[in-house]
């Protein structure tokens, strides 16, 4: 199978192959009732948080179970996320400005759901819970064994309809638990009063609270960087058609020249490790010769040689996904767009008969234009990638809208190479 129309079959499976992955990681539960049950669990790209969870007590085992809130206390994966129960009210109001109601919306319910722990200490802990609603934080006083919502409202005044009024009700909660554990500390103080409803600021608040001048321990996700530089062959195939300006029709070719590229992958959560950004820059080069027709209808006429050099530096996003992945071992596949710079050489027609006669610029040709990779690679022991990419035909011709001639050069290409990650 040629290795466009492996890509493209890739990608149509895509959706079932996300359906079937798992990315079972070491962790515990701790059930209702205390028993801690160590296992492994199987870790998402959780954008909200999870409902229920996949555990097993054996890696290779194929038994699983299903947990909820409903019958476990807390869940945590090694040195990656941990969650915690939770019974009690959840506040139901936007705080969306594209949502928000007019007037005060105190609306809340009762549920039993599981809080992310996003830091815990000797006094306070501090939990975030993200639904299709809003992105809430809760606090805990672990001495008293109580949890709350830290509340946050907006809405717009009645009488002024596109006035919006915050009400910051969780920085007197805080001053509260200060007072309680950090009475003298003015640089609380100044946090407090100062905070956002954010994650970054209620950190730093809980943080001093729990009298911790280090937060050392490791929850959440872990967004992390890394740098690749690589090298391969690029193959681009170059398709003409069009009645002008060639007369007649001329073959696609393909010109085989090596590719340099570098770049970043930018992951949201290193630890589930399922989705990666990556921001790309390339070099590469190719060439297109035919024999082409100079006289309409009249092949008995002498022929030309059209030729052409470029010379591209491609700059683009995109997305990839693991479908495998462990940690000496991960497979992706991947889409992205790439915005081609070029600079072009030759855009010759030259005589068969008299080489002295020689038309230049014979088609317009575009300096900027996009093409549209797909991609699947591996990426070994995290340090060496191999991918394989294939890039749908563009054209690169700029052709006036008034033109006469209805003509096009489209490139597509076929990259494969290895790519050394730091």
């Amino acid at each position: 199978m040629k290795p466009k129309y492996l890509l493209i079959s890739l990608l149509i499976l895509f959706p079932f192959i996300l359906q079937a992955q798992s990315n079972f990681k070491p962790g515990y539960v701790i059930t209702i009732n205390g028993q801690t049950i160590q296992g492994f669990i199987n870790e998402k790209e959780w954008d909200t948080n999870p409902a229920i969870i996949t555990f097993k007590t054996a890696l290779s085992g194929a038994e699983v179970k299903n947990y909820t809130p409903n019958n476990i206390s807390y869940f945590e994966i090694t040195n990656s996320v941990a969650y915690q129960r939770y019974s009690g009210f959840i506040s139901t109001d936007e705080t969306n400005t594209a949502k928000l109601s007019t007037g005060r919306d105190s609306s809340k319910k009762q549920d039993v759901v599981f809080l992310k722990l996003q830091q815990k200490g000797p006094n306070v802990s501090l939990y975030s819970y993200n639904d299709a609603i809003k992105m809430r934080y809760f606090i805990t006083d672990n001495k008293a064994g109580k949890t709350a919502e830290l509340i946050f409202r907006q809405y717009f005044l009645p009488e002024m309809s596109t006035t919006t009024h915050s009400e910051n009700e969780y920085v007197p909660q805080l001053y509260d638990l200060a007072a309680k554990y950090n009475p003298g500390s003015a640089e609380l103080k100044r946090l407090i009063e100062n905070a956002r409803y954010s994650l970054s600021d209620l950190k730093k608040v809980s943080q001093q609270i729990n009298n911790l001048s280090v937060d050392n321990t490791h929850y959440g996700t872990s967004p992390s960087i890394d740098f690749f530089v690589g090298a391969g062959a690029d193959a681009t195939t170059y398709t003409y058609s069009g009645a002008a300006p060639f007369l007649y029709s001329i073959p696609n070719k393909t010109s085989v020249a090596p590719f340099i590229t570098a770049g970043l992958n930018f992951y949201p959560n290193y630890d589930a490790g399922r989705f990666a950004f990556r921001a790309e820059i390339l070099y590469t080069s190719s060439s297109y010769e035919s024999q082409v027709d100079l006289y309409y209808a009249q092949p008995e006429k002498p022929k030309g040689t059209y030729r052409l050099k470029q010379h591209e530096i491609g700059l683009g996003p995109e997305v990839l996904y693991f479908i495998y992945n462990t940690k000496d071992l991960k497979v992706y596949l991947g889409a992205g767009l790439l915005i081609n710079l070029a600079s072009y050489s030759g855009n010759t027609t030259t005589n068969n008969a008299d080489a002295s006669q020689v038309m230049v610029n014979v088609i317009q040709l575009d300096k900027r234009w996009l093409s549209y990779p797909v991609k699947a690679g591996l990426l070994i022991n995290k340090k060496l990638e191999v991918a394989l990419s294939y890039a749908f035909p563009s054209s690169i011709t700029d052709i006036a809208s008034n033109s006469p001639y209805k003509y096009a050069l489209k490139v597509s290409s076929i990259k494969g190479g290895l790519n050394y990650h730091f």
